[in-house]
């Protein structure tokens, strides 16, 4: 290829030191002189022997013009070529590039469907609140935390209420949602955001107050039973009274979930016992202070 280039640019230089011959340039780069001297006829033999041997060594070769038109063609060959190849990369490039971008999409939706299906997992449907499965992995994780050190401990709260089958029996089962909701609404204020609440299932509930000393703990434990107790449900012009017991029990570093539910699952039907058979539900006194203080301490 290199040779073939060579000889063809050789090809056009001799065309062009022939047509400087013909318009009377010597060889040699000399023009004539114009100092008003007129060349000898030695110097005019000389320059046309010169011109003579230059035309007969520019003889036209149609092998040379051949080879000429051969490289060109091999060039716009390998041009083509070359463009074509650029062309079926890019291409690739850009296909690759739509692939990667729908894989990111679908990447992208399968996250937020997997993220919905484990909210819905973990959630009660009725009242926005965990269920038992979330709950249970919130508690979990918070005593993983007391043993690791990084919190100081807190307290469950397990809350039952006490004339839930008389709303259901006397107004209805939408009657008894709504109240279920009313009690949903009440924990979700009277909780911070490190704090969890949740539904067990039925008209059971569980607060799990996090990062907190036994004796706070208390203090908002008796506050939440207090609003819990006087509550009302508003129902086609009715007021419906809400009444609830609770069971207390703190935790600490070293403690283990069931131990800890345990306890207080038998503290709550211990006030339920106590409260039993009394007109609870048609008062507004609070859980016993000094029952709930007790409970927290043992």
């Amino acid at each position: 290829m290199t040779a073939e280039i060579v000889k063809s640019r050789e090809i056009t230089v001799a065309a062009a030191v022939a047509g400087a011959a013909l318009t009377g340039i010597t060889l040699t780069g000399d023009a004539h002189r114009t100092n008003g001297t007129r060349p000898s006829k030695t110097n005019n033999k000389k320059n046309k022997a010169a011109r003579q041997q230059t035309l007969a060594g520019l003889e036209y070769k149609p092998a040379d013009a051949q080879a000429l038109f051969d490289v060109l063609e091999q060039h716009q060959r390998e041009k083509e070529g070359w463009d074509r190849s650029m062309s079926a990369t890019l291409a690739l490039l850009k296909q690759a590039h739509n692939m990667v971008e729908q894989a990111e999409t679908r990447i992208f939706e399968q996250e937020q469907r997997i993220r919905q299906l484990e909210k819905v997992a973990t959630t009660d449907e009725l009242t926005g609140l965990l269920n038992r499965r979330g709950f249970y992995d919130a508690f979990t994780g918070e005593i993983e935390r007391c043993n690791r050190g990084l919190v100081q401990g807190g307290l469950l709260v397990l809350i039952d209420l006490d004339n839930f089958k008389m709303i259901n029996d006397t107004y209805g089962h939408l009657a008894g949602d709504a109240a279920l909701r009313l009690v949903a609404r009440t924990l979700k204020t009277e909780i911070r955001a490190m704090d969890c609440a949740a539904r067990l299932g039925g008209d059971e509930f569980v607060l799990l107050l996090s990062h907190t000393s036994k004796r706070d703990a208390a203090s908002r434990a008796q506050t939440i039973g207090w609003k819990l107790n006087n509550l009302s449900l508003a129902w086609y012009g009715e007021e419906i009274p809400v009444r609830a017991s609770l069971g207390l029990k703190d935790f600490c570093a070293g403690d283990k979930a069931e131990m800890i539910f345990n306890a207080a699952d038998a503290g709550l039907y211990q006030q339920k016992e106590v409260r039993k058979g009394s007109r609870e539900s048609s008062s507004t006194t609070m859980c016993n202070p000094t029952t709930e203080e007790q409970s927290v301490m043992a």
